[in-house]
Parts: C-alpha cells; sequence; structure tokens
C-alpha cells in the first residue's frame, strides 16, 4: 500500500511539472516569418534610383574637377622643368619643394572628394533604410509577422512569405525621393 501511495505522489509530481512547463511556453508568440529583399528595394525604390542618379551627376562633376586639376599640376611640373634651365639653383630649389608641397594638398584633397561620393551613397541609403523602417513595422504588424529575415539569408521560402513588392510600394509612395547634397 505504501508503494501505492508512492507511486500515485510520483506521478502526480510528473503530472504537475508537465503542467507547469506547458504554461511557461504559453508565454511565447506563435512565430510568423516575413521575407524581404533589401537589396532590391535599395536599388529599385523611386528614392533609391534618385539618389543614385544624383550622386552619378556628383561624382562627374567631381571626376572632371580632378581631371582640369591633374591637367593644371602637369602644366606646371613642365613649366617648373623648363624654368630649371634659367633658374639660379637655390630658386629653384623652393619652386620645387613649393610645387611637391601643392601636389601633396592636391593628393588630400582628391581623397577627400572621391571619400565624400562613398559618404553620399552610404547616407542615402540610410535615408532609405530609416524610411522602410516603419513601413516594415506597420506591414508585419498587419500580417501578424514576428520575424522579418533578408531574402539573402533564406534559402527557400513560400512566395507569399515575400512583402518586398508591398513594402517598396509604401516606400515609393512615402519617400518619393531624397536630398542629395555634397557638403
Amino acid at each position: 500500500m505504501k508503494n501505492r501511495f508512492k507511486n500515485r505522489l510520483f506521478l502526480s509530481l510528473i503530472f504537475l511539472a508537465f503542467i507547469s512547463i506547458g504554461s511557461s511556453k504559453a508565454d511565447y508568440p506563435s512565430t510568423s516569418i516575413g521575407v524581404i529583399d533589401l537589396n532590391y528595394i535599395l536599388s529599385e525604390s523611386n528614392a533609391a534610383k534618385d539618389a543614385a542618379k544624383k550622386i552619378e551627376e556628383i561624382a562627374l562633376k567631381i571626376e572632371e574637377e580632378i581631371q582640369k586639376s591633374d591637367q593644371d599640376l602637369v602644366n606646371e611640373q613642365n613649366e617648373l622643368i623648363e624654368s630649371q634651365q634659367i633658374m639660379a639653383p637655390a630658386a629653384f630649389d623652393e619652386k620645387r619643394k613649393d610645387y611637391e608641397k601643392k601636389v601633396q594638398n592636391y593628393n588630400v584633397e582628391r581623397q577627400e572628394k572621391l571619400v565624400s561620393i562613398d559618404l553620399l551613397v552610404s547616407e542615402s541609403r540610410n535615408k532609405v533604410l530609416n524610411a522602410l523602417k516603419p513601413i516594415l513595422e506597420t506591414i508585419s504588424n498587419d500580417k501578424g509577422i514576428t520575424v522579418l529575415l533578408e531574402k539573402n539569408s533564406v534559402l527557400l521560402n513560400a512566395d507569399n512569405m515575400d512583402i518586398t513588392d508591398e513594402a517598396l510600394k509604401s516606400l515609393n509612395k512615402e519617400l518619393p525621393s531624397i536630398e542629395v547634397k555634397l557638403d
């Protein structure tokens, strides 16, 4: 009889343990997964296309400035070489040092201009992503999506899981263009 009582007590404790485990799992929401192609949005949205066009115009302008400066430096170098024969060595040496300083400053400025183009690309991308975030939150809430994955990290998904087109349409309405300026 004691064994029977111990067995029932043991089974009751196991039953209670399962009940408590089951109730703690109820705290987690059911999971629904969505997929979005950020690269597609960053290349095909109206704002991204507009920004790319503006950045390309700025880059072409910078490239023209660089080419003109390159030519000016070549001309100055040729003049310096020609003047070497008619100048005193000390005066020529001073002019050569000034020219070398000018070339160093030019190289720094040139590099800064090229970096500024990369910064424009990064800033415009961030503006698009910042505008996209509340749109994705709204779509996720409406569809009950609890996890949103980037399409590049997903091997296979059902078509109805992809919210890229819906997000793109909303983004195009919300953010048709963005301002792109070189400081």
